[in-house]
Formats: structure tokens, sequence, C-alpha cells
């Protein structure tokens, strides 16, 4: 294993993270013809890619913790360049915000990009965190996108919520939605679970909101899961650190979600259509295109907890509402684009 072709740098390649989810989804689709054996280094472990299996070689304990995802990129540069010397073809798939502008000045040249991430802040400014993401990150999201096309030339993003920020001239040279691609037609199945909730501990999460909803819900005696983040609360079902196969099973089974504040096309949201579940999203996130039928799209106002429960608890009793998520037929080649773009352009 040690005879390797290809060196990749992946901060997180766990299979419950949203982060090492979508650097699985990059490399099995990147490499999915390749022979070649692929080395990769995360800040949890290392692996070997090859024939389209994941080989797992040293595995530590996940831990979120600033340095693990910041700092350690620092790492991953390092090893970039001592691999690039080596003649080794090189790739650092995440992490990959916009604003980290250093990471894009300090990488190699001949580094590929794994999808870039990131989303525009709109909301009220309420802390330290909202200020920094109003108005410092417009001006990071520069700094990163004149240093990528001045060295990688081409970039693939996994949303279009930064679509704003980049020139006309350069957006033939980009692939937006690129997570567009977790979307598989999964069978429709008899449906137990009442409401399921992501949470997760992060500032656009907007996890006050759901635990409110939470509360309020279990008055009426609704069979409630609660995924990722520990949430201790009588009658609720909770899953720490859920392997996405899990999840799917799980939301196969599941009526109904609200999705999180930051983005329409988050990870979970697409394995919520993927899997027929009625969606519940912050109507300030409406995203450019509609990929899938709205029939089960239910807009709600996060900022007014008291109307949405109202309207959640309408729907929820609504039993002539259907449960069949449909791809809208009109923007079907939107997804076979994109991966026909990123299989000729980007590979």
């Amino acid at each position: 294993m040690n005879d390797f072709q290809i060196f990749v740098w992946a901060s997180d390649y766990e299979d419950f993270t949203g982060e090492g989810l979508l650097a699985r989804l990059y490399i099995e689709n990147h490499f999915s013809l390749s022979n070649k054996k692929i080395q990769i280094y995360s800040n949890t472990g290392r692996y070997f890619f090859y024939k389209k299996k994941n080989i797992n070689i040293k595995k530590n304990q996940y831990v979120n913790t600033f340095a693990k995802k910041y700092l350690y990129s620092f790492y991953g540069i390092f090893l970039i360049w001592y691999f690039h010397f080596k003649g080794k073809k090189i790739y650092f798939v995440n992490y990959l915000p916009l604003w980290a502008f250093w990471i894009f000045f300090l990488l190699p040249k001949k580094t590929i990009l794994g999808p870039v991430t990131g989303t525009t802040y709109k909301k009220n400014i309420y802390t330290f965190n909202n200020l920094i993401r109003r108005f410092i990150f417009p001006f990071f999201y520069f700094l990163s996108i004149k240093i990528i096309f001045l060295k990688f030339k081409k970039v693939i993003f996994s949303t279009d919520n930064l679509k704003n920020f980049i020139p006309k001239s350069k957006i033939k040279y980009c692939l937006f939605n690129f997570c567009l691609l977790f979307y598989k037609k999964r069978k429709l199945k008899r449906k137990n679970i009442d409401f399921l909730f992501y949470l997760r501990s992060h500032s656009n999460k907007s996890n006050n909101f759901h635990k409110s909803i939470i509360n309020s819900l279990l008055d009426l005696k609704l069979k409630i899961v609660v995924v990722g983040d520990k949430f201790e609360k009588l009658n609720v079902k909770n899953y720490i650190k859920i392997p996405r196969k899990k999840l799917l099973t799980l939301l196969d089974k599941t009526k109904f979600t609200i999705t999180s504040d930051e983005n329409f096309y988050s990870l979970f949201a697409i394995d919520c259509f993927s899997s027929n579940v009625c969606v519940f999203y912050n109507k300030f996130i409406k995203p450019r295109n509609f990929l899938f039928e709205k029939n089960l799209l239910n807009e709600i106002n996060f900022s007014d907890a008291h109307s949405s429960l109202k309207k959640i608890i309408n729907i929820i009793f609504d039993r002539n509402k259907t449960r069949n998520f449909k791809i809208n037929s009109n923007k079907t080649l939107n997804l076979l684009n994109i991966k026909k773009r990123f299989t000729n352009q980007f590979i």
C-alpha cells in the first residue's frame, strides 16, 4: 500500500459529517474509473482508495475542535508540498471554505481542489461572529477568488450560494451544486416516525429554533427522532454521530423534518428529498431553482416560532397530504449536466 501515485488531503473523511461525506462523494466520483492507488490523509486517520473501495489503514477517534478544523489545514498543506516534491499527483479536498484565502495562497499551483464551500449571511447581526460573516467574509471571498483564478483556473462549488461573488467572465470555469450528486431516488416505504430533527453545534444551524419546535411537538405525543448532537429529552430517540447509511434508513421511515438555516440544498436536505420526507424550510433561504416538485416543500419563518409551529401542526394533521417527492422533469438535465461537466471538465 506504500506504492501509491496520488496523495489526497481531506481534513475530514468521516461517514457521519457533512464535510467527510462530501469528500467521499468527490473521491468516489473522481476516481471511480481509476486503477491508481490513492493515499488519503485526514485529521482522524489514513486511508487508501483503490478500485472503488475505501480501505482504512489507521483510524483515530473523531474530535471536532478548532484545531482539527482549522489549524490542521496547515499540516495538510505541508504534506501536499512534501508529496508534490516526491512527484505525486496532489489533491486538497477539504476543509475548503471560500473565506480561507490563505489555503488557496499556500497550496502548490498543481494542486487539484475539491469542492469549495461557503454561504452568504443575510440575517440580523447579534454577535461578533455574525458581524464577521456579514462584512469580513465577503472581502475574504474576493481575495480567494482572485487567487483561485490566477493559480487553479477551474473550481468546483458544493452549492451555488456564492455564485454572485464570481465574476461573470469566470462562471464558465466553475461547476456549481456538486452536492446534488448525493441525490439518489429511494423507494417509498411505510413511515412510522413523525418528525426527525438534525442538530449540530454550529452558529448557522438554528438549533434554538429547532429545539423550541421539538419541545412543543412533544406535547402532541408524536414520535420524534433527533440525530447529530446529544439531546437529552424523554420520549425522544437520539442517535449521535450516525453513519449516513443508517440516517437514510431512518429517513425512509420519516414523515416530516425541518432543514437548517444555512443552505436549502444541504446534504441532509438532499437525503430527505431522496427518502420522500416532507421538508419545512426557512422562507429566507429559497434556492435559485427548485429541482424538486414543490408538493412537499413548506415555507416557515424561523424568526417566528409561534406562526411556524401553527403551520407545522396544520400540515402534520392534514391526512390528505401526499408523501411522494418527485424530481422535476424540467430540471433533470441540470443534475445530468453537473455529472457530465464534472466527468469531462474537472477530471
